[in-house]
């Protein structure tokens, strides 16, 4: 990967991205490689600068900051503003980093700086100030048309022309590919803004409305235990589940009847309507509970212990085949890309995982990482995330929602697409990812390891153990696969 990666650092520098550093610095971070489809993408691992960095605390705007001027709004315009903050010459020195060709420093804010958020803010409410019914919030820009029909049209189109005019003037560069163009209504920040009022956003609720029926009893045990935990927020919660209670009763023959059905509909309406929906505080902590099962990723946004908004995917059968730590990494990117307008530029956000040794992982640096968790981490980078652990039987929501993900595709709005882009984008990205081809063996050894393994009962036995995780303890492990308990605790230690 030599002759690629020389050639995109030279890009970088002929664009004025980078810099080459010979006198000494007091910083310095490693270089981190994303290998996608058609091009290499050269980012660093900031993660002890972050540390050190002293944040400049600028207060970023809310939603609450922008509804009480849309009383009149009918006509919307969303666009999206590059990151291209110049640095000054010692914040620059502080992103230098080492290449197989001499030391780099960038001249733009990289990616993956702690307080790239509030600078951010900050400049771009600097450069766009004054403009009536223009609305930065992160890197999103808001246009907002008022009055009757035709007025409001006019009224946007002055106010989109007044904001094109300054960014040509303080060169501004903004995104095409997530433009959404005088629509009557816009996803902004977990709502849906329209001409007839604020809403809720669906796809908050949509992974519950979704999720399939149970197909047997542990199937009936998982959904009872998710609704069970939002008890608190249920109005008769017994009444409803009862029937859904008798089919776990000791002894009983499986059989799912109509009752049954009206029963799981009752209970999805129940805990998507408010007040189980709280709104989002942004004063309030933040946690989000994520979890992967076999075949699909779920995940919840709370605070103080009370869901925002859920998410669930399908897994892509190249995503199947992921071993489970990989699976359970994937799961907090995907929550966190998904909740991305609710975590971006927060700090102290708690994101809580059943998986044991993904605690590891995120105390150490990406480089001593495989390559499809590293690009993982470095998509995280822009969150400020304390990963804890925390027991399966205590992650109602998450696990529900990842064990009984809906099927198949759905046809989507395009303001719908707009919001999902970035995260089909990624999935992409991490799926191309092979880690043959980062071993130190032939091709014709990978081969023979490859047949080897496939005829080796012990060896067949422990790769079903690291596709499906490990158990909590050496005791449950199987015996064919018990010896290696061991090498895997020593390698989560390394890690």
């Amino acid at each position: 990967m030599k002759a690629a990666t020389k050639a995109q650092l030279d890009k970088y520098e002929a664009d004025g991205h980078i810099i080459s550093v010979t006198e000494p610095t007091d910083w310095i971070s490693n270089m981190v490689i994303v290998k996608k489809p058609d091009k290499l993408r050269i980012c660093i691992d900031p993660k002890h600068l972050n540390r050190a960095l002293r944040r400049s605390h600028y207060i970023m705007p809310t939603l609450e900051d922008v509804l009480y001027k849309l009383p009149k709004a009918r006509v919307f315009t969303l666009v999206d503003a590059f990151l291209q903050c110049k640095l000054d010459e010692p914040s620059s020195y502080m992103t230098t980093f080492w290449t197989p060709w001499g030391r780099k420093r960038w001249l733009k804010l990289p990616f993956g700086v702690s307080v790239a958020p509030e600078v951010y803010q900050r400049k771009q409410h600097e450069l766009l100030m004054g403009l009536s019914g223009v609305e930065p919030i992160a890197d999103d820009i808001l246009v907002v048309g008022c009055g009757d029909s035709d007025e409001a049209e006019c009224d946007h189109d002055a106010k989109l022309l007044a904001l094109m005019a300054r960014c040509r003037h303080v060169k501004l560069r903004l995104s095409i590919k997530k433009l959404q163009f005088k629509v009557p209504e816009v996803r902004f920040h977990g709502h849906i803004l329209s001409s007839t009022g604020l809403k809720a956003d669906p796809e908050k609720v949509k992974a519950v409305l979704e999720m399939p029926h149970p197909s047997d009893v542990k199937g009936v045990q998982r959904f009872v235990g998710f609704v069970t935990y939002l008890a608190k927020f249920l109005p008769r919660l017994s009444e409803v589940c009862e029937p859904l209670r008798r089919l776990m009763d000791k002894d009983t023959i499986w059989h799912w009847l109509p009752k049954h059905d009206a029963a799981v509909r009752e209970r999805k309406q129940l805990v998507t309507q408010t007040p189980i929906l709280r709104y989002y505080n942004v004063s309030k902590p933040v946690t989000i509970q994520s979890d992967s099962s076999q075949y699909g990723l779920g995940c919840c946004l709370m605070q103080e212990g009370q869901p925002v908004a859920f998410a669930s995917r399908a897994l892509t059968p190249t995503e199947q085949n992921y071993a489970q730590i990989e699976k359970e990494c994937l799961s907090i990117v995907f929550a966190c890309q998904r909740f991305h307008h609710y975590l971006y530029g927060r700090n102290n956000i708690t994101a809580e995982t059943d998986h044991k040794p993904l605690i590891a992982i995120f105390s150490k640096p990406l480089l001593n990482a495989p390559k499809r968790l590293q690009s993982m981490l470095l998509a995280l980078q822009n969150y400020n995330l304390k990963v804890v652990y925390k027991p399966g039987p205590e992650m109602y929501v998450s696990d529900t929602l990842s064990r009984a993900t809906a099927s198949g595709t759905h046809t989507r709005s395009m303001h719908e697409q707009h919001a999902v882009c970035s995260l089909q984008t990624e999935q992409v990205d991490v799926e191309h990812i092979n880690q043959a081809d980062y071993l130190n063996v032939t091709d014709q050894r990978l081969i023979q390891i490859r047949q080897h393994t496939d005829r080796d009962r012990q060896l067949q036995a422990l790769r079903s153990v690291i596709l499906m995780g490990w158990p909590d303890c050496r005791e449950e492990t199987a015996l064919a696969v018990r010896e290696y308990w061991p090498v895997k605790e020593e390698l989560s230690v390394q890690n």
